[in-house]
């Protein structure tokens, strides 16, 4: 056999031969892998980056393309982006003012691994991040309880503190270029709408009256004298709180000589800005010209209402100057929230429901309390006590509103009665936005939840 003939018959080495020509396709595919998985990784890192940089240029308050770019570069730069790529080929920053949003998109570029053996030398990965800007348009009513029984536990101080830092998150974002207002509703018995409301088309309100009567005369005792008293304590009951009174004293009464007293008694009635019900379903409804609200007289009620503003010293001061006193009427602070930011008459300061829905705005009533109705109406007073028919009126109230398509947030505080909660529960927009707060530090957070909602920017893509 001649050695060519053996050479090609030798089978000698045919396994390392084989494993040498299929060893680079195996290399390759092990290297193809390596780089997936580090691109994938990079991948991740970019979209990181990218989101983080897309939420910073959007929180920032600038308004031009320009002015995002420099503070989502300067972003990228502290937030992984050298980590994700070797290479920046393109950054783009741009805000859509008619979708309302901000988006950013980062190409870039990573070196290979392995696949270089086959003339890959880089791969390009892409991430887009879009953030969902904050509504252009918020007006927002908090209507407070400010009861006697907000006089107890440190409620008033502890709903002075939330709501002020409420305020402080919504001038934030209007500093920062949002359209953001906010009213103050402070309610007990009634609300008072302040005097120069008076004469306004909405409000009927009688003259103020003073009336001299007849010359009245009687028998009195100026030198009586009470001796050995003993005074008699009874429990009395203010918003549901109950305290201790001396009713009478029992004393030995030495009258003394009489004496005929005479007097000219004058009898005046006015109005001091509060305002009364309307008839039966017709105070489950805002007011109008041609049918306005009654101003009840004799009758001295809480602060005056703040109307929407977007001034922070005003807000903050009105809240921090607010009274607790009279008793609950829960559905006199709701209708006049739902007043407050009505685009309609009564008040004027709101912008119209199709005004606000253009701009992809939001209308909001944040109601705050702390116990049940203890007040009900007997038009146009509320001095009745069916607790159970001022808990319809707040049922009525909460469905007209939310068709109105403005948001309810609730907030029970200090709330023991379980129906007193679910009544609150059920007023909300949804589950999401009924709060229940035992503490004062549970108050600050659901008041700063409540605004987080109400600014929250998300991210979109």
């Amino acid at each position: 056999m001649s050695l060519i003939q053996n050479f090609a018959s030798d089978c000698r080495g045919n396994a390392a031969m084989i494993f040498g020509l299929s060893a680079l396709p195996l290399l390759l595919g092990a290297g193809v892998a390596i780089d997936m998985a580090q691109t994938n990784l990079s991948q991740t890192l970019l979209q990181g980056a990218a989101d983080a940089a897309a939420l910073a240029g959007a929180s920032s308050g600038k308004t031009t393309d320009e002015d995002i770019q420099v503070i989502a570069q300067t972003y990228l730069a502290a937030n992984g982006l050298n980590d994700a790529v070797e290479k920046v080929t393109k950054i783009k920053v741009k805000r859509d003012e008619a979708r309302n949003t901000v988006t950013v998109r980062i190409r870039g570029k990573r070196p290979t691994s392995l696949m270089h053996l086959v003339g890959i030398n880089d791969v390009e990965i892409e991430a887009v991040a879009e953030v969902s800007l904050p509504s252009d348009g918020l007006e927002v009513a908090l209507v407070l309880d400010v009861t006697h029984s907000m006089n107890s536990d440190g409620r008033l101080p502890a709903l002075k503190s939330a709501a002020n830092d409420f305020v402080d998150t919504m001038m934030k974002a209007k500093d920062t270029g949002a359209d953001v207002k906010v009213g103050i509703v402070p309610f007990a018995q009634y609300v008072n709408v302040g005097m120069a409301a008076r004469s306004a088309p909405w409000m009927d309100v009688p003259n103020d009256t003073s009336v001299t009567l007849p010359e009245q005369c009687s028998i009195q005792y100026p030198k009586r004298q009470w001796n050995n008293c003993t005074e008699v304590q009874k429990t009395g009951y203010n918003d549901g709180i109950p305290y201790t009174y001396t009713a009478y004293e029992n004393c030995t009464v030495v009258d003394g000589p009489a004496e005929k007293v005479c007097y000219t008694p004058v009898n005046e009635s006015k109005w001091h800005g509060c305002v009364g019900s309307r008839a039966d379903g017709l105070d489950e409804k805002i007011g109008t010209v041609s049918s306005p609200y009654p101003g009840v007289m004799g009758i001295t009620c809480n602060d005056e209402i703040l109307r929407l503003t977007s001034d922070g010293s005003k807000l903050k001061s009105k809240i921090t100057s607010l009274v607790a006193a009279q008793e609950t009427y829960v559905p006199s602070g709701l209708l006049w929230g739902w007043n407050m930011v009505d685009g309609d008459e009564p008040l004027a300061e709101a912008q119209s429901a199709a005004a606000i829905k253009a701009k992809g705005g939001t209308k909001a009533i944040v109601l705050m309390t702390d116990g049940d109705n203890t007040k009900s109406a007997v038009y146009p007073y509320h001095y009745g006590t069916d607790g159970a028919v001022a808990d319809k009126k707040v049922k009525e109230l909460c469905k007209n509103i939310k068709k109105d398509e403005i948001v309810i947030y609730t907030i029970s505080f200090m709330v023991t009665d379980a129906d007193s909660i679910d009544l609150l529960e059920k007023c909300a927009s949804d589950k999401s936005k009924a709060f229940s707060a035992d503490n004062a530090a549970q108050l600050a957070k659901a008041f700063s939840d409540i605004g987080d909602s109400m600014l929250a920017m998300r991210l979109s893509k």
